[in-house]
């Protein structure tokens, strides 16, 4: 009886879920104006009235998918580029910062013809890359000098970060962007009254982009990776899952790109991928909250209409992936708990199959999933177990994850995932749980509607994967997922060959810092996680973080303070470092 009155619940939620659902969809539809330009741009604009704020922001659909061997990375390099300001921001004397990027330019093409012969020394075993200090002659480093002193001259002519002062000074805020592997997405929040102002600046660093810092910023994205990738317990392992994974297909090298290609990279070759992905018809702007719709459509035109088209459609993604013809492990030891992870190729998104996937992977994922109660709670040995349906442009996986207690085996925790996963092709699911999967992802998308941000970054989100429009017929598909369908999906992908990657962590006989030691292996993993997400924060931001981190020491769980005290120490001896 109790049972019966629960379901009656979900399914009142479920259709209150699809109502939510379908009055999002017709706001949605009947909201956004869709204005293009003479030159391909494409404008969506959503009026918000009674908003402070306006949400500005722009999608190029271009992402690492889109580079080939040799420039891998480029795209999220862009992502720093494009901050640098134009001629008229962002520089004390335009005419000798110009003067200064054609020499190093020069210097920089001189270097390149000597990396020829250091780069065919690396593959004959003589140096491991074509930085070694053993590989570089004499002219080598004379050149090296000449580019340095080149960089400070510039440094000096800058002024930094303008483009974001600028903004600042007007009351913006959030200036962001990110890249992933199908695209890069700009975004901001500006006052109502300084929409022209947004519409200038935006328009021009597309219209006259400089390139500024260009090698500088290479090292800095370089070290980005270092840090993001090569610094994490697991950073560098995953990197090469994902490339045997997706063996043949540009999702197989990593968004920030190969450490080899980065610091090749010229500012030739940034230009014409510039000229080709960042032309008009391959952008789409999103404006959400409380403005003019015409004058917002005027101002677009006499900023952005500026901007020449090409004329040329941006290049196609052509590779296809391969199909996996067999199952595989990857085995390694990282400084991190034990884990499994087991992916399968799917679809791309949009494709016939993705809502049911999505489906599946709620049914799998949370605290109330199948994975989390089998895993942790009941047999106890993992921390943490999720699934995710990743369908992206132009391809989709399916992975099912746990992170282990100390001393459980990987082979283990991918024994359990494999058999929760096993029932679901055998015997389906439940109506309660597909009912309250399509009310929480249906809820979940109706409050993000809602926002004037999280709007913004969708429109822009699904116009990069497919259409802004996919947002209403995503709707639509997911709310007619049946059991069927869900069984019908786990069936026809997670029976085929797989991928695993196992992780047993690794033994180390390197001193360990006995303050660290005395953690619980849990809260060593946590801090160490911490420290390293940290490390990329810069010096000037770490007083705040270090005071939030005070703030709530008196909150904290007593079995977390020491964590706690051990992190802020480590921060504290990097302010004390960056003060040096």
């Amino acid at each position: 009886m109790a049972f019966t009155k629960l379901k009656r619940v979900a399914t009142a939620l479920c259709l209150l879920s699809v109502s939510m659902t379908q009055a999002a969809t017709t706001k949605l539809q009947d909201s956004v104006k869709e204005v293009v330009l003479d030159n391909g741009m494409t404008f969506l604009m959503v009026q918000q009235p009674g908003q402070p704020n306006i949400v500005g922001g722009w999608v190029a659909k271009v992402g690492s998918a889109n580079e080939k061997p040799g420039i891998t990375g480029i795209s999220h390099l862009f992502e720093h580029m494009l901050f640098k300001g134009s001629p008229r921001i962002g520089v004390k004397k335009a005419k000798l910062d110009d003067k200064i990027r054609g020499q190093l330019d020069d210097i920089r093409n001189q270097m390149i013809e000597k990396e020829r012969g250091y780069r065919e020394q690396v593959r004959l075993g003589y140096g491991a890359s074509v930085t070694d200090a053993e590989l570089q002659d004499d002219e080598m480093k004379a050149l090296q000098k000449e580019f340095d002193a080149l960089i400070e001259k510039q440094r000096e002519n800058l002024v930094k970060d303008e483009f974001d002062q600028v903004y600042t000074a007007a009351g913006a805020s959030g200036m962001n962007a990110f890249t992933n592997q199908d695209m890069t997405v700009y975004f901001i929040r500006v006052p109502k009254n300084k929409l022209e102002m947004w519409m200038w600046m935006e328009s021009e660093r597309l219209s006259q982009p400089v390139f500024r810092e260009f090698y500088s910023e290479r090292d800095v994205v370089y070290e980005e990776r270092r840090m993001r990738t090569e610094s994490t317990p697991t950073g560098a392992q995953d990197e090469v899952f994902n490339s045997m994974f997706w063996r043949g297909h540009p999702y197989g090298w990593p968004v920030v790109g190969w450490p080899s290609d980065i610091s090749a990279i010229t500012r030739e070759q940034a230009a014409n991928y510039f000229d080709q992905y960042y032309a008009p018809n391959n952008l789409t702007f999103a404006l959400v909250g409380d403005f003019d719709e015409d004058e917002a459509i005027k101002m677009a035109k006499k900023y952005f209409g500026r901007i020449p088209s090409n004329g040329k459609k941006a290049d196609d993604v052509i590779t296809l992936g391969m199909p996996l013809l067999g199952d595989f492990n990857y085995e390694t030891e990282v400084d991190a708990p034990p884990s499994a992870t087991i992916q399968w190729r799917t679809t791309a998104f949009g494709g016939k199959d993705d809502p049911a996937l999505s489906v599946l992977a709620g049914v799998l994922s949370g605290k109330t999933g199948r994975l989390y109660k089998r895993l942790v709670l009941e047999d106890q040995i993992a921390t943490s177990a999720s699934a995710q349906s990743n369908t992206q442009k132009f391809d989709g996986s399916f992975s099912v994850a746990a992170n282990g207690k100390k001393g459980i085996s990987p082979k283990l925790l991918k024994k359990t995932l494999l058999e929760e996963v096993q029932k679901i092709i055998d015997e389906g699911i439940t109506d309660y749980e597909l009912e309250k999967q399509l009310n929480q992802s249906a809820a979940g998308q109706f409050r993000r509607l809602e926002d004037p941000f999280f709007l913004a970054i969708q429109l822009l989100y699904f116009e990069g994967l497919r259409d802004w429009r996919t947002m209403d017929t995503n709707f639509e598909r997911l709310n007619k997922v049946t059991k069927a369908d869900v069984q019908a999906v786990a069936e026809k992908y997670l029976t085929g060959f797989k991928a695993s990657a196992l992780y047993t962590r690794k033994v180390s006989d390197e001193p360990v810092d006995p303050e660290l030691a005395a953690l619980s292996q849990e809260d060593q993993d946590q801090v160490k996680q911490m420290l390293g997400q940290l490390a990329m924060v810069p010096p000037a931001q770490l007083p705040a973080i270090v005071a939030r981190i005070e703030g709530s020491m008196a909150q904290a769980p007593a079995d977390k303070q020491a964590a706690m005290q051990y992190l802020l120490k480590q921060l504290k001896k990097r302010l004390d470092k960056a003060g040096e």
